[in-house]
This record gives C-alpha cells, structure tokens and sequence, in this order.
C-alpha cells in the first residue's frame, strides 16, 4: 500500500470517528506517529479537497463537506437543511426552476441542497465554486464582520477580472469590491447575469445575527419573464427560513 495514502486515509477515519471534535496539527501528528512536517503537508492536501476544513489559516481541523457528499451522508449543516428545506421545495415548485440552499466553506460557495425542475433545459451548478465569481457566495460575504471579510481577502486576495469584471472598471478596484459588497449588504439579496444566458438570484440566511448560508434560485434568460417576482418570491422564503432559523439551534459552517 502506498504509506502516504494510508496515512491520509487513517487520519480521515480517525477524523470520521469524532465528526464534531477539532483537531490540531499536533494531536494528529502525535496519534499517528507522524512527522509534524509531512502530517502538515497531508492535511493541507486533504484541505484543498475539501475532505477537512478549518476556520482559520493555522487552526485545527475537522471533517471538511467533502467527505460527507462522499459517503452520502448529509454535509454538517444537517440541521440547516433539515429546516430550509421544504421552503426551498416550495419555490422550485412556484418556477418550476433551480433552488439551492448553500454556504461557504473553505472560501468557496458550497451547495447543501438543490431542488431540480422539470425542465428540458436545466440549470446546473458545480457543488462547490468560488465565492467571488456566483451571486451565492457574494452575498454571504457581503455580510461578514469586517475582520472576517480581511482574513478571506488576505487568503484569497481581489477576484480576477474573469470573477468580478465589474471592479476593474474603476482604477482602485480593492475600494470598488467593498462598493459592492456594501451595496449587496444594503439590499439584503444579489442578482447576478453571468453572461451565460443565466440570472442568478441570492438572499442571505442568519442565525443568531450572523450570516450562516443563503438560498438562492438560478433561470434561463429567456424563461426570466419578471425580475420583481422572482425576487419577491425569494425574500418570502429567505424570511420564512430565517424565521425557522430564529427559533431553532441550527448553525453554519
């Protein structure tokens, strides 16, 4: 057997063993007998495919969402799915269209869930994407706490012209990006033509007054009959969850 494969694959286990616990470099050095220096090197491999996660550049580490759609097993906001579900199923019924509850992990818009519509034309979207370049990953950033906001543009630096032409228009496009955000922020939603023939539509969730997901809902430009509707209809439901959410002991990763 390949000795860094299983040592890779024994970690995960052991990870998988105590899904709710965080581990540092250390402990998992120290259980396996490893090297601090190859176990590092291991982790954050295993991190940049999402199979573990961390909340901060040099924190500990936990099972990433990764591993969960792996084994078919539901991604660790189990709760948040279990109560934004049927909301979620209820839009995509109302369009008959793409509806998808979603948030950010290791910096990138992952989906939890999606309705799919009985459509001959369906829009699909990769399960995890950058967060600058869909409205998803935008509005959930647009509502983090300012220090959260400066470690995510230290670990990722300015989107690229291709994810966010729109700040490049102007000669300081690091003032432009916070334009943005703010203005998102202000609305409370982003809607996103990606150039593709696609509009996207996003409305943050909350829990405890923090930014924990969103829900979103994606057309064809030429089924995109009426903006005003389909963004009422999404405010309804992101209210609806939101008000689930109040009352509930969810959490977002």
């Amino acid at each position: 057997m390949i000795q860094v494969l299983d040592r890779a694959l024994c970690i995960l286990e052991h990870l998988g063993n105590n899904p709710k616990k965080d581990f540092s470099i250390s402990s998992i050095a120290s259980s396996f007998s490893l090297d601090k220096g190859t176990c590092t090197r291991i982790m954050k491999t295993l991190l940049s495919k999402g199979f573990v996660q961390q909340d901060s550049p040099r924190g500990p580490y936990r099972l990433g969402y990764k591993f969960y759609h792996l084994i078919g097993h539901p991604v660790e906001n189990e709760e948040l799915t279990k109560i934004a579900r049927k909301d979620i199923d209820a839009l995509g019924r109302q369009f008959n269209e793409t509806v998808l509850l979603a948030v950010v992990n290791n910096d990138k818009r992952v989906i939890l869930y999606n309705t799919v519509p009985d459509q001959n034309l369906v829009v699909r979207t990769n399960m995890e994407r950058n967060v600058y370049s869909v409205c998803a990953g935008r509005v959930i950033i647009a509502h983090y706490t300012p220090s959260h906001l400066e470690k995510l543009l230290i670990r990722l630096g300015l989107p690229s012209k291709e994810e966010w032409p729109e700040i490049y228009l102007s000669p300081h496009p690091e003032q432009a990006l916070n334009n943005e955000l703010a203005r998102i922020k202000q609305n409370g939603y982003d809607i996103l033509d990606d150039q593709h023939g696609i509009t996207g539509f996003a409305a943050p969730l909350f829990k405890n007054g923090h930014v924990i997901g969103c829900v979103g809902i994606y057309l064809p430009n030429d089924r995109l009959t009426d903006k005003g509707k389909v963004l009422n209809a999404l405010l309804l439901c992101s209210k609806a969850i939101n008000m689930k959410l109040s009352l509930s002991g969810a959490s977002g990763g």
